[in-house]
C-alpha cells in the first residue's frame, strides 16, 4: 500500500470514531469536520480529509454512496481500513 495523503491516519480515525459513535451510518467530510470540530474556513483541512477519502475509495477500502454534495461514503472493508492505524 502506498503512503497517502497526509491526514490518513488521522482520516481514518475520524472514521472508526464515527462508525463507534453510530452518528451516521455515511461518512463525508462535513461529517468529519464536525466531528473534529474545523471551521469549514479551514480549507487546508478540509482538502487534507478530502484527499484522504478519495485515496481510500481509490484504495477499495470505502465506495461512494452519494455522488452530490457531499460526497459520502460507506466503508467497504474494515479490516484494511483499520490496517492504517496500526500501521
Amino acid at each position: 500500500m502506498s503512503k497517502g495523503p497526509k491526514y490518513l491516519k488521522k482520516t481514518v480515525e475520524a472514521i472508526l470514531q464515527l462508525k463507534t459513535e453510530k452518528i451516521r451510518a455515511e461518512i463525508s467530510v462535513k461529517n468529519i469536520r464536525k466531528l473534529k470540530g474545523i471551521d469549514g474556513t479551514d480549507r487546508s483541512a478540509v482538502m487534507f480529509y478530502r484527499n484522504s477519502l478519495v485515496f481510500l475509495e481509490q484504495e477499495g477500502i470505502l465506495k461512494v454512496i452519494n455522488h452530490s454534495s457531499p460526497k459520502k461514503y460507506a466503508v467497504v472493508d474494515e479490516i484494511k481500513l483499520k490496517s492504517f492505524v496500526l500501521g
